[in-house]
């Protein structure tokens, strides 16, 4: 047979798009090669796909498409609407009959097998050793080792390798030292390698139909999810991954197609598929045409494209929230996972601080390059990540980057510093065991921002912090706070000396004592908390406390109920407070609203008694219960005095000095006068 030139050898993939899983065919007794070649030539024979195949020295019993179906991903063969077909690349192989050839394609397609024989090259090494490279040096954590063995005995069949019985071990032969040198293969020290591979771009290579999903209004991106949900396979290589099902799905396939493909390629079972499937129709890269059968939406078969990972991120940011966020926050600083997992909760709306959501849109935008490693951990933008940003402020609603965040506090503490970002410190100080002051400094803060005169002491025999209701000496409370930290995030039993807490309360004759820490564990910790009149609340509680008021602010007095409690706190005891400031700034806006409507009445002209107002407002706005004339009273006189001046009164009634927008501009300016000290 004729050989083939290595300079004919098919271009190698880039390790990242790489497939990790060897094509899962039957071996038989005459080798890999050989099952190959049987089922590349009864597809140039147009062989029927549902014809069965038997392996000489296999008992598997498959069809011709369950085999296509598993060798598509490393490259052989492909399927078009017209049906399967071979690759140039397999052709040329099956024309040629080159081993040589064969094992380049594997090394083009697939992780870690021209490594394999790097591992070899220096010293034979056991299957325990080339595994172990793999999971520490390639970062190719597989569960089993049959995809090691796999590996082995095809490089073994190809004649690069061989194995000794007597001493387990796997040494490269002439003939794989020659193929090494000729193909070559990815070190792993580049691949922790942190240069930037984008530098020279000068333009962000993104498709124009991938750009316009960016376009999102409010109503799109508060609409987005914030779990991405399953997907088989490694993270890394999850855009690949979908890439072969849509291919697969090009025409309408059956459920039970799809899920043997699962099955086999990466032994997940028929409820992992089913859960993946959504994830797919969500996504809107599938839809379901019957009961059983799904096909690729025109989305779907627009992949793969020239610029596949950069518009894959667009379709993920589209539909999931914090995605292309991530860009935004690291275009401010470098930040760790830990700082965006916690981000994601206090700033986007996350229901949990979630890791593994975080990783799986990290992985998304390092395939798009957007992002890179800057060192342990930590995350920073790539020169595509920083024009890319560029682009997304003008794509964003009304032009401002802000929109793109879900609704982020943007108040201010004492010291000027961002509540949200505040939060985030709360959250990731309170595993720092190592430096307790770092989590009291910042709960200091956390009780100034709930309006109260708050003074970090810690050192011995004091308490931590000492706050104080703002109010006359006479009518003032003050609570002595107690700060734990703990690595493992939840406060035990062991960790806590109630009997120290009790002294601290005393000496600094406080009225109430509280510890706060990430989280409580244990029954007993609980009623030893209720034994010693000591109230214990957990930092998502106090992450709660501070949003709802920076919403609706609450008097001092109003938290008195909060502090008095023993053991595990209840915020809903703020409820009926809360609803009462909520039902008077409603009230306050509608009288406002009634009397500017009714300005230009020309038989009142504009001129209203509290009686009228009262008639008016029970007909025509829903505010429950209905106010009585006292509570619109008490308003218009608030509303008319000489400081707030947003309406006038005679002997006649009231009447409007200006908009809804007016009087919104006034109280925002009191606003900033009571912030600016």
């Amino acid at each position: 047979m004729a050989e083939v030139d290595y300079k004919e050898y098919p271009f190698i993939r880039s390790w990242e798009t790489k497939v990790s899983a060897m094509p899962n065919i039957p071996r038989g007794e005459k080798g890999f090669q050989e099952t190959l070649k049987k089922i590349l030539t009864a597809l140039k024979n147009k062989t029927p796909i549902n014809t069965h195949i038997s392996i000489e020295g296999s008992r598997s019993n498959n069809t011709l498409e369950q085999l296509y179906i598993r060798l598509r991903p490393s490259g052989f063969v492909k399927k078009l609407t017209t049906g399967w077909e071979l690759s140039e690349e397999a052709d040329k192989w099956l024309k040629s009959g080159d081993d040589s050839y064969l094992a380049a394609m594997l090394t083009a397609n697939i992780r870690y097998f021209s490594e394999i024989l790097a591992v070899l090259r220096d010293s034979p090494a056991t299957s325990r050793v080339i595994q172990d490279v793999a999971s520490n040096e390639y970062k190719l954590s597989w569960k089993t080792k049959s995809e090691i063995h796999a590996r082995l005995n095809w490089l073994k069949d190809l004649g690069l390798i061989q194995f000794e019985d007597f001493s387990l071990k796997y040494s490269i032969t002439d003939l794989g030292k020659n193929f090494l040198s000729v193909v070559g293969y990815v070190k792993y020290e580049e691949l922790k390698s942190y240069i930037d591979q984008t530098l020279d771009e000068r333009e962000v290579p993104i498709s124009t139909w991938a750009l316009e999903m960016c376009k999102m209004n409010e109503e799109d991106l508060r609409n987005r999810k914030t779990g991405m949900g399953y997907y088989p396979g490694s993270i890394q290589d999850i855009h690949n991954t979908i890439l072969d099902y849509l291919l697969m799905m090009g025409n309408p396939t059956d459920f039970s197609t799809i899920a043997e493909y699962s099955s086999v390629t990466f032994g997940i079972s028929e409820q992992s598929t089913r859960a993946f499937i959504s994830s797919l129709i969500n996504l809107e890269f599938i839809e379901r045409k019957t009961k059983t059968l799904y096909q690729t939406t025109e989305i779907g078969k627009k992949f793969p494209t020239k610029n596949f990972e950069i518009d894959f991120a667009s379709c993920i940011n589209n539909k999931y929230s914090f995605v292309f966020e991530i860009l935004l926050e690291l275009q401010k600083k470098e930040l760790s996972v830990k700082h965006l997992t916690v981000m994601a909760k206090v700033s986007y709306n996350f229901p949990s601080e979630n890791s593994t959501e975080i990783h799986k849109r990290l992985h998304v935008l390092k395939n798009a390059k957007l992002i890179q490693e800057t060192g342990v951990n930590l995350f920073g933008l790539t020169n595509r990540g920083r024009s890319f940003c560029t682009i997304l402020k003008i794509y964003l609603p009304n032009n401002k980057e802000e929109k793109i965040k879900s609704k982020s506090i943007e108040v201010r503490d004492s010291d000027g510093s961002k509540i949200n970002e505040l939060l985030n410190e709360i959250r990731i100080s309170s595993r720092e065991s190592s430096n307790p002051d770092r989590f009291e400094e910042f709960l200091a803060s956390a009780f100034k921002v709930l309006g109260f005169k708050s003074e970090w002491l810690g050192g011995a025999g004091k308490t931590d912090i000492l706050i104080q209701a703002p109010t006359s000496p006479k009518f003032a409370y003050t609570v002595a706070i107690d700060a734990k930290t703990t690595y493992s995030g939840g406060v035990t039993e062991g960790q806590i000396n109630f009997d120290t807490i009790v002294e601290h309360r005393k000496k600094h004759k406080a009225d109430f004592s509280l510890v706060v820490g990430r989280e409580f564990q244990g029954e007993r910790l609980i009623e030893r908390a209720i034994k010693h009149n000591v109230a214990l609340l957990d930092v998502e509680k106090l992450e709660h406390l501070i949003k709802m008021h920076v919403e609706v602010p609450l008097k001092s007095d109003s938290y008195k109920k909060v502090f008095s409690q023993k053991g595990i706190i209840d915020v809903h005891v703020l409820k009926e407070d809360r609803s009462k400031i909520v039902r008077d700034g409603n009230l306050l806006k509608a009288i406002m609203k009634c009397l500017f409507e009714e300005s230009s009445d020309p038989l009142t002209e504009g001129i209203m008694q509290p009686r009228e107002i009262y008639l008016l407002l029970k007909n025509q706005f829903n505010i429950n219960p209905t106010p009585n004339i006292e509570e619109i009273k008490q308003i218009l006189e608030f509303l008319s005095s000489p400081l707030i001046g947003c309406i006038g009164a005679t002997k006649e009634g009231y009447y409007a000095l200006g908009s809804l927008m007016d009087a919104a501009q006034k109280f925002d300016f009191y606003l900033k006068a009571c912030t600016e000290y």
